[in-house]
């Protein structure tokens, strides 16, 4: 059984920050441009386009 892709979506970049959201979580996670990139050339991961807009988090 071969394993499908997990889609992905670039939501946003700051800088070197890029927030990525995955299918099943409700926020995106921030990865540095090293991984992005290895993600963006990965076979595990397939980039969509996105219109979905970065929620804010604040911590204390």
């Amino acid at each position: 059984m071969k394993k499908q892709p997990i889609e992905v979506r670039l939501v946003n970049q700051k800088g070197n920050i890029y927030h990525i959201k995955f299918p099943n979580l409700e926020i995106p996670v921030k990865v540095n441009e090293h991984l992005y990139h290895k993600m963006l050339h990965s076979p595990e991961y397939q980039f969509g386009s996105s219109n979905a807009v970065v929620k804010q988090t604040y911590s204390a």
